[in-house]
């Protein structure tokens, strides 16, 4: 339902409902904000908190003009962005992020079985193998999940059962062509294609 309500904004509005684990007194940077400053980062090559802040830094004033805090001269210090990322529900971050890749992913989705290269094992146990939801517009990984025991209906059922599908096609793998599997596209709005 809120993701119904998200559909078609921004990034902010699905990191929303991740809790500021400030006090209220002197918070004066939005947590929203602050993890998109973060992942604005992020997507730009930085993998070190530090990075991150050294990126924010020679970019504020673009980005304090987008986020709405001209009146800032600067970003956040470096202890500011470690105390709220040492005590924020990164689960919920991760989340939340996966709700909008979701939401924006576009108006076609693939599904896939992929075998893990390099994941054969010895004693004769087959590789490794998850169903992969991409997006065909982002060119990116929507979603995953492991193929137990061989049973890659199952997979892909629990992989669709947690993604948005109204009004977007779904392409399907041929191993993946089931009465299962297009049903539970059905049910959630999507269409079938085959690929």
């Amino acid at each position: 339902m809120r993701d119904e309500q998200n559909k078609g904004k921004g990034l902010s509005a699905y990191l929303q409902d991740i809790p500021d684990p400030r006090r209220r007194q002197g918070r004066i940077y939005p947590v929203v904000n602050i993890l998109i400053m973060l992942i604005l980062a992020a997507v730009n090559g930085q993998r070190s908190l530090r990075g991150m802040l050294g990126w924010a830094e020679a970019h504020w004033r673009q980005i304090s003009e987008e986020l709405g805090m001209e009146w800032l001269a600067h970003p956040p210090v470096y202890g500011t962005l470690w105390r709220i990322l040492a005590r924020l529900d990164m689960a919920q971050v991760a989340q939340a992020l996966r709700r909008w890749i979701q939401g924006v992913g576009g108006e076609a989705i693939s599904v896939d079985e992929k075998s893990l290269r390099g994941s054969r094992r010895r004693d004769g146990l087959p590789a490794l193998a998850v169903v992969v939801a991409a997006a065909h517009g982002m060119r990116i990984v929507l979603s995953r999940a492991g193929v137990e025991e061989g049973n890659v209906t199952e997979a892909a059922l629990k992989l669709l059962q947690g993604m948005p599908l109204e009004g977007k096609v779904v392409t399907l793998d041929a191993g993946l062509h089931h009465r299962q599997v297009a049903s539970a596209i059905i049910e959630k709005g999507g269409p079938t294609w085959e690929s």
